[in-house]
């Protein structure tokens, strides 16, 4: 059985081995079989130096908005009964902007005036004719409370403060204006055109101060010629307080006078209570945000409606704390309206906050614009740092390993590895300052 079996392997492996036989005409198609195409090598990315300016600049993006802004809230926590004004609207100095539930406020309202009326007829019944002149020192000490409050609330408390930024910006341009001058005429190479023109320059920031300066004066002299009518208001009050109690205290039935008093003192109270619940518009202007409507729970002292003037508008942005640390009041950029190439001007941060515990954290940009709708969004660029007329290439092109930056020259014999020194960095461009030459082809890697 073994030599069986062997015999068969035997017979098996001479079978393999024999040759095929190739019909003729077909073994010349057999030998030069078609090999398999190779994929072509890829295309390498190469860059070629050139000569340009390199800019560190920071962009952000605000709202074309009135400069000057009154932020309204309730001077108590309550639920919100009307809103009689939208944004957009104008509205003028005393108007109603908004009130609380205050139905059970008016309705007491209307019994202490029934009570002072009830109080005055048992005091006039009385025969006592003292009490009429009392009542007649409660009104009269009572409207010079108003006015008092009317004046005060009246007092011009942004115009000196914006004759002083004014003159702060005016004597920054003059300072400007002064290093441009010194700069131009330090220079022998300077052409007499442009120092001549630096000359202007100073002579019209130095007319921009005393102008500044002039109105500051002005401001400062309404203010105080504002608050010395504010005192003799006060004077008026305490005269109308000393009517009252010569008043009281000449004679007549004291128990029907302190009625009349005390219901007078009621009603004053409610009346203030009711002032408490109610927005009224400090300025004439326009309504730039509101943020409560019919039925909203509010907070005491949580703005909630925000009254501005038409005039002038600026530039408001919401940056973060972090991000005002890349500018500083008087730096000047560039405005445009936001998806508009058009419309691009100069521009100056004129605020920002100083520290993250403000409670104006917006920045400020002063700008003009006076074609531009106000709510117009708008992007504004701020140059940090700058290389001009330097060699540039994009960050793609550098290599770094280790302590060694270095470029991938393309030359007629073959690429070459180059070590280069970089200057400004961005994230479109990085300055060359050693190792290349404009118009070198860089490889990359």
């Amino acid at each position: 059985m073994k030599q069986l079996i062997g015999m068969l392997i035997l017979i098996f492996i001479m079978t393999a081995c024999d040759p095929i036989d190739i019909p003729e005409g077909q073994a010349d198609t057999v030998s030069t079989a078609t090999p398999i195409p190779t994929a072509p090598a890829a295309q390498r990315t190469t860059f070629t130096v050139e000569r340009g300016d390199v800019l560190e600049e920071f962009v952000f993006r605000g709202r074309w908005l009135p400069r000057d802004q009154v932020q309204l809230s309730f001077e108590v926590n309550g639920s919100i009964r009307s809103v009689n004004f939208r944004r957009g609207d104008t509205v003028v100095a005393g108007d109603v902007l908004a009130d609380l539930q205050i139905d059970e406020l008016e309705a007491t309202l209307e019994t202490q005036l029934l009570d002072l009326a009830a109080a005055q007829r048992d005091l006039d019944d009385s025969g006592d004719n003292s009490g009429s002149s009392v009542v007649d020192a409660q009104f009269g000490l009572a409207n010079a409370n108003l006015t008092l409050d009317s004046n005060v609330a009246g007092y011009p408390w942004t115009n000196v403060a914006d004759a002083q930024q004014r003159l702060d910006d005016a004597e920054r341009e003059l300072e400007n204006a002064q290093l441009d001058y010194d700069d131009s005429v330090s220079s022998v190479d300077t052409p007499a055109s442009e120092v001549n023109s630096a000359y202007e320059r100073l002579l019209d920031a130095q007319d921009g101060v005393d102008t500044a300066q002039r109105a500051l004066y002005d401001a400062q002299v309404s203010y105080y010629q504002y608050d010395i009518s504010v005192q003799q208001q006060e004077n008026s009050v305490l005269q109308a307080e000393l009517t009252l109690a010569d008043a009281v205290t000449g004679g007549g039935n004291p128990d029907l006078v302190d009625a009349v008093v005390r219901a007078q003192l009621a009603i004053d109270r409610t009346r203030e209570q009711i002032e408490e619940s109610t927005l009224i518009a400090p300025i004439d202007g326009v309504i730039l945000e509101v943020t409560i409507q019919p039925g909203d729970a509010v907070e005491a002292f949580v703005g909630v409606i925000t009254v501005a003037l038409p005039e002038p508008l600026e530039v408001i942005a919401n940056l973060s704390f972090n991000e005002t640390q890349f500018l500083q009041i008087g730096q000047l950029g560039t405005c445009q309206e936001a998806n508009n190439d058009d419309l691009i001007v100069q521009c100056l941060v004129r605020s920002i906050p100083l520290t993250s515990n403000e409670v104006d954290q917006t920045t400020r940009v002063a700008a003009t614009l006076p074609e531009l709708q106000s709510g117009a969004l708008i992007d504004v660029t701020m140059v940090l740092d700058e290389s001009l007329d330097t060699l540039w290439l994009p960050p793609q092109a550098i290599n770094e390993f280790g302590n060694r930056t270095f470029v991938v020259l393309q030359t007629p014999e073959g690429e070459r590895v180059r070590d280069v020194v970089i200057g400004l960095r961005t994230d479109e461009r990085v300055e060359i300052t050693e190792g290349v030459v404009e118009g070198d082809v860089v490889v990359q890697q």
